[in-house]
């Protein structure tokens, strides 16, 4: 695929992704906290990780609000392990053109990690009010998969839900405010 066809394939999604708003609430943000817990082992790397936004029945992908590997692999082949996040790969992650401004990053050490989300910009700025989920899926090279959902209102009033993972993922929270 050509840069130009790249670009205009990651518009399409975002464009479709975008479409589904009906009524976005413009004033509520969100804030995800992604916890990595420290795991004991003898060789320890940097999960990576994938982070979107679906509809509450699983039905329907909103978008993709970050992405996160290794950006510094010779030749792009940080990207080639995107397909281990397999339920976000094939609900979409495929056809992303990588990176994309704002979503893509390199990936982060142990600890608690906070990305904020203002209604009125970004991955959630023509989102309609309902009840979603906020997907996170991380995998890590000699470790295992986890996949978490946490269920959020959008764009009717301030709310915060929190599911702990078990393997690669400790507590992951998502917080809306109005």
């Amino acid at each position: 695929m050509t840069t130009e066809a790249n670009v205009a394939a990651s518009r399409s999604c975002l464009a479709a992704a975008l479409a589904l708003a009906a009524g976005p609430a413009a004033a509520a943000s969100l804030t995800l906290q992604i916890t990595l817990p420290e795991i004991k082992t003898a060789s320890y790397y940097r999960p990576y990780l994938a982070a979107w936004v679906e509809k509450a029945d699983e039905k329907a992908v909103v978008g993709t609000v970050a992405v996160w590997y290794d950006t510094r692999l010779k030749d792009g082949l940080g990207k080639g392990w995107l397909r281990n996040l397999r339920t976000w790969w094939r609900t979409g992650g495929e056809q992303l053109a990588l990176p994309v401004d704002g979503v893509t990053g390199a990936t982060r050490p142990v600890g608690t990690h906070a990305l904020q989300f203002a209604g009125g910009k970004g991955p959630l700025a023509q989102l309609p009010p309902g009840r979603y989920q906020m997907v996170v899926e991380a995998v890590r090279e000699q470790g295992e998969r986890e996949l978490v959902r946490v269920p959020f209102e959008w764009g009717r009033a301030a709310n915060t839900a929190r599911v702990q993972g078990s393997k690669e993922l400790g507590l992951v929270a998502v917080d809306v405010a109005d």
